[in-house]
């Protein structure tokens, strides 16, 4: 990621300040309060807008290097990379500069305060959507953000509702969905879901706990079990229809799901494979991800593959296995593609090709088709 909050260039400062107003309402609930906003404004008017401009919304060239092999400064409003990093990697590029990320921006360590640095976080965060800023949140929950002053107002209790487990959950994250918290083996610890995450809560909802829940005794991860539970259950609500589809030749006897990009080298190597794979009874069932979101190569030329009658033929031809025109990408079903990349965030994709087994069982990356089928054949 290249963030290039520089002062390089020179312009009327007094000019453009007056052109920046924080949006107010973009303070509610998340991490900052309207006090940080309104700092973090300021500190953005003296520091960031002559690179970054009045919006945070960068430069039009900014995936472009320059005639010295830089980076221009990109888009801070959500429309670039930012979103995609915690707030420690946006702290530390700001601390740190971009050169080394191949952009132009100097450090500002010895310029900026720590919290001064959260509050330029802040402002440009106030320009992302509620749905962005979800996103992200769901994402990077476990980064230090400042204490939230409002005191809830419930008590630790044996068996506390799903509004008072997830209070402070809302309170960092906002109204989104949560799954009912449910309880687990260990008392007073409950499990929820949002997003791709699994956490576990304590019964007054004010400590979470995200990562792997182990079973000693048995061995068995509990949380890896909760997750295959929950990508079996989604991917199965996705209709056949809704796929590319490459049948297995004669007896079934595995299905595989696989969320592609037709941009992805290695899953065009895949799929100059799964002729291997259907011969050895594996069905082979695309769902589409583009991997940059509608920003993304692969984006329209997914769409197009899902609005031609054959989704089959068309993957050969997106994928250069055979020649041939798609059709645009601009009908109902192509909707599928943003579908499939809200699933594959939800079931824990992070880039393709993410195979899944029937059993809900992720398999990261290109693997060989000849080690790739005992994998898949020996678990259904």
């Amino acid at each position: 990621m290249n963030i290039s909050l520089s002062m390089g260039r020179i312009f009327a400062i007094y000019i453009t300040v007056l052109l920046i107003t924080p949006t107010v309402s973009q303070a509610e609930g998340r991490w900052y309060d309207q006090t940080i906003l309104e700092n973090g404004t300021q500190l953005f008017q003296q520091n960031c807008i002559s690179c970054h401009g009045v919006n945070a919304e960068g430069t039009l060239d900014w995936k472009t290097t320059d005639s010295n092999g830089k980076y221009p400064p990109p888009p801070l409003n959500g429309t670039a990379h930012a979103w995609h990093h915690d707030m420690d990697t946006l702290r530390g590029t700001i601390r740190e500069g971009g050169i080394k990320l191949g952009g132009t921006m100097p450090p500002f360590n010895e310029i900026l305060t720590a919290d001064e640095i959260d509050a330029v976080i802040a402002y440009f965060q106030s320009k992302w959507n509620d749905e962005l800023y979800q996103k992200w949140a769901g994402r990077f929950l476990k980064t230090e953000t400042p204490s939230i002053s409002q005191p809830p107002k419930i008590a630790t209790l044996s068996q506390p509702g799903n509004n008072e487990l997830t209070y402070w959950l809302k309170k960092r994250l906002g109204e989104r969905q949560f799954s009912a918290p449910a309880p687990t083996k260990i008392d007073g610890m409950y499990h929820t879901e949002f997003g791709s995450d699994h956490a576990y809560l304590s019964n007054d909802g004010r400590y979470i706990i995200i990562g792997n829940m182990i079973d000693l005794k048995t061995g068995q991860n509990l949380t890896e079990i909760a997750k295959r539970k929950t990508a079996s259950s989604e991917i199965a609500k996705v209709k056949l229809q809704s796929k590319a589809i490459f049948p297995a030749i004669g007896a079934e006897k595995a299905v595989l799901n696989i969320f592609t990009d037709t941009s992805c080298p290695y899953c065009k190597k895949l799929h100059a494979e799964v002729p291997k794979l259907q011969q050895a009874g594996i069905s082979v069932m695309y769902l589409p991800y583009p991997r940059g979101s509608v920003s993304g190569p692969g984006y329209q030329t997914l769409k197009q593959v899902w609005c031609a009658d054959n989704k089959a033929e068309a993957m050969d031809i997106a994928k250069d296995i055979t020649t041939g025109t798609l059709p645009l990408g601009n009908c109902i079903e192509s909707s599928m593609v943003d579908k499939g990349y809200e699933l594959g965030n939800k079931v824990g994709v992070t880039g393709t090709p993410a195979l899944f087994k029937s059993n809900g069982e992720l398999i990261s990356g290109y693997v060989p088709y000849d080690r790739l089928i005992p994998m898949v054949i020996g678990s259904k």
